[in-house]
């Protein structure tokens, strides 16, 4: 019987998931001795958070493998190859201009710059957030027989998701060079502000994904209502239609609606900074960008506490 390790899944061996005689293996990267016991590690937060980073450290390796296997499996027999990362916006943002210009929507009203460069940008940072809030429910899915088999770093599939969305996050954002060229949109030094809140928003929706992960790895119901609900999340963000400020406050409704979904004040933020220089979501942006880390430490706690409890699950079935 081969002996199961978190390399061989790496490397794309391949293992017999209905073999329950495989042994629990540990990976131990350094001299530090783990110890396991039935004390929930919540009653010591501090301590909690220092495994976390520790794990997050020890399990760099092993995510760096897996992060280059999935690469390599995701472009693997296709004829387009990695032209495959750029076509979801580029698809998207023709689709919307093509309705937009027939008529068919006219929420908002009229932009400064070419309407494709704006819905191309705001698609560009709405895919990544959605990436950035499936990712933790998605890793898990995806590993569930390496997780229910071995024991290694949980952490180390998180920094495989969070790769994967600032990869395809840097590809994506690629598309604007040829767009800004084309439509001769002049970039405003304030652009780089963009980068910051793009990182804080990834942050703030893998946290979010997090705390529905316990709940979403257990109940595929939580995967199909989300695979539901996404385009109408989108159609209420304000990525394919302008908000400006003097919306904001002639319409109470509308400002409530910015308010409530979670993924506009940043994506909106990013998308003008980008674009514009500046923008009227100053103010909810910022306050997302400061619960953004909190709600990702958060999410990563709930991460860590659920683990035990989801490979008990999987061990049940």
């Amino acid at each position: 019987m081969t002996e199961p390790t978190a390399e061989s899944y790496a490397s794309d061996e391949t293992i017999d998931p209905g073999d329950e005689m495989l042994p629990k293996l540990e990976i131990q990267t350094s001299d530090q001795l783990t110890v396991y016991n039935s004390q929930s590690e919540i009653k010591s937060p501090l301590e909690m958070f220092q495994n976390i980073a520790n794990d997050f450290w020890s399990g760099r390796e092993l995510g760096w493998r897996l992060f280059l296997r999935n690469l390599r499996g995701l472009y693997r027999q296709t004829f387009l190859g990695l032209f495959w990362a750029f076509l979801p916006p580029i698809a998207n943002t023709a689709i919307w201009v093509f309705l937009r210009h027939q008529g068919v929507f006219k929420l908002g009203g009229n932009v400064e710059i070419p309407l494709t460069v704006y819905i191309l940008t705001g698609m560009i940072l709405w895919q990544t957030f959605i990436e950035a809030f499936q990712m933790p429910l998605k890793v898990i899915n995806q590993n569930r027989g390496m997780i229910a088999k071995l024991r290694f770093p949980r952490e180390s599939l998180l920094l495989v998701g969070l790769g994967e969305v600032l990869f395809d996050f840097a590809i994506r954002s690629l598309l604007l060079i040829p767009a800004f060229l084309w439509y001769q949109v002049v970039p405003e030094p304030q652009m780089l502000w963009a980068l910051p809140i793009a990182f804080l928003m990834i942050l703030f929706a893998s946290g979010l994904g997090m705390l529905i992960m316990p709940v979403g790895s257990l109940y595929q119901d939580i995967s199909r209502f989300i695979g539901i609900a996404t385009p109408f999340w989108m159609l209420t963000t304000p990525i394919i239609y302008p908000i400006t400020a003097k919306m904001l406050q002639a319409d109470p409704n509308t400002k409530l609606l910015v308010w409530l979904n979670p993924a506009a004040p940043l994506i909106v933020l990013g998308r003008d900074l980008t674009l514009f220089g500046e923008s009227a979501f100053v103010t909810p942006g910022l306050i997302v960008a400061a619960v953004s880390i909190p709600i990702f430490l958060i999410g990563l706690a709930v991460f860590r506490i659920s683990i035990p409890v989801i490979v008990e699950r999987m061990n049940a079935y």
